[in-house]
């Protein structure tokens, strides 16, 4: 069961790199279109979106323990983002261009690009995505997930002729790796509650097995879950 897990660790990382490269280009492409020259507008539009990532990445779920329903939430809002996006970049069309006023940029770049790199960032920097070095096991992976999501887009020749079809390709990738992700979060969860009847961190990984000194496992899992007694109730 370990085994298979560590042979699909990289799956939810790189497909969040995937989607997040998507929803960067084809935002840019999309965005772009204004009077006052190239340079300026890309500037902006990726200040603005690497702040965004950066953001998710500082305010991600830092979780030590099941349920990791952190982890769970981030997966939903960067689902939730995407279908966004595919419906900012539907109505594209019907706005006549995202580049017609600094409200309609304004939105299209929010909806666009970075609430998607926002929760991008929420999904790799959560505690729960992988175990071990991060930047082997996350981050390498999100990496390499990014270029592949810019050359599908460069390189399909219709990710703006068909711009929704990148955010709903995005919706699917992400579906497919939060699928892989709740189970091996599952499988992390059995091993978690394992360590916690032997009471020791001895056959876990480092880190991520928890300290209980003695008693049973419900015992251990009871005085993770219940909350601390406020001052006066009866113990």
């Amino acid at each position: 069961m370990t085994s298979g897990i560590s042979r699909v660790f990289w799956i939810p990382p790189f497909a969040v790199g995937v989607a997040g490269a998507a929803a960067a280009e084809v935002s840019l492409g999309l965005l772009l279109y204004v009077p006052g020259g190239f340079l300026g507008a890309l500037t902006i539009i990726l200040c603005v979106e690497m702040a965004a990532l950066a953001a998710g990445l500082w305010s991600a779920p830092r979780e030590e323990a099941p349920p990791w329903s952190g982890v769970r939430r981030a997966w939903f809002l960067l689902l939730l983002t995407y279908v966004a996006g595919a419906v900012t970049a539907a109505g594209w069309e019907v706005l006549g261009g995202l580049a017609s006023s600094r409200l309609y940029r304004g939105l299209g770049l929010a909806f666009l690009g970075a609430l998607p790199l926002y929760g991008t960032g929420l999904v790799l920097g959560a505690s729960g995505s992988g175990e071990g070095d991060w930047s082997v096991r996350t981050g390498v992976p999100a990496v390499i997930g990014a270029a592949v999501g810019f050359a599908m887009v460069g390189l399909g020749r219709s990710g703006l002729r068909i711009a929704p079809f990148s955010y709903v390709a995005g919706v699917v990738v992400i579906a497919m790796g939060s699928l892989v992700q709740s189970r091996i979060l599952a499988v992390r969860e059995d091993q978690w509650r394992e360590w916690a009847e032997r009471g020791t961190a001895e056959d876990g990984p480092p880190g991520r097995a928890p300290q209980v000194p003695s008693g049973s496992a419900s015992e251990a899992l009871q005085e993770h879950h219940d909350p601390p007694a406020s001052p006066g109730m009866p113990q």
